[in-house]
């Protein structure tokens, strides 16, 4: 659909018949007629959306946000340390889902409709483009491990945010600092463990 605005209000008010009980596709019903939808459009839900069910919903919100994180970044950008910029991804994307859909619903609709495997995907995918978003080049193991160690990070951040009122989500930004040096601390700690059996190795 080339109209972000007009898939944007697609998505909610599927969302929002989701959110009162509907199942998927008498949601996609209602919001073709309450939207008045053209013929067009229709195929263009009833093709992406109803293809793979709340999988394809996902999805989509999943690239609307996607399309938004590498916008309105900071002008020093460059020069942000890859742990800032990490912090920056993270909160970003959190005031983007808050931007455009219902951070509550967005919940309830990913976190309670998935199945583990299906979530832990998600959230692999998500933190791979924050990283990758944050220039990260790596291929071995490393690649890995830092995708699932924030993994951990943003699903936290984003069980947070729920319930942040604050301006701009400012205690969410502190929260997230907070997780980013935590793990930060720990992987030094991890470091520091390792060079010592590693140079008291027999």
């Amino acid at each position: 659909m080339s109209n972000k605005l007009d898939l944007i209000k697609i998505l909610n008010t599927i969302l929002q018949y989701l959110n009162s009980g509907l199942d998927l596709q008498n949601s996609i019903i209602k919001t073709i007629k309450v939207l008045k939808l053209n013929k067009k459009q229709q195929e263009f839900v009833n093709k992406e959306i109803l293809n793979d069910g709340i999988n394809s919903l996902v999805n989509l919100i999943g690239q609307v946000i996607n399309q938004e994180m590498n916008k309105n970044k900071p002008k020093n950008f460059p020069n942000f340390r890859v742990n800032e910029k990490i912090k920056f991804f993270v909160l970003h994307r959190l005031r983007i889902i808050d931007k455009f859909f219902d951070k509550k619903i967005i919940f309830s609709l990913i976190f309670k409709q998935r199945s583990l495997v299906q979530l832990n995907k998600m959230l692999f995918n998500i933190c791979d483009e924050i990283w990758f978003l944050s220039g990260d080049t790596s291929t071995d193991f490393n690649y890995y491990s830092k995708r699932f160690i924030l993994m951990n990070v943003y699903t936290f951040s984003f069980m947070y945010f729920l319930k942040d009122n604050s301006d701009d989500f400012s205690k969410t930004e502190i929260f997230i600092d907070k997780q980013i040096k935590s793990v930060l601390t720990f992987g030094k700690l991890k470091s520091k463990i390792s060079g010592f059996f590693y140079s008291n190795k027999i």
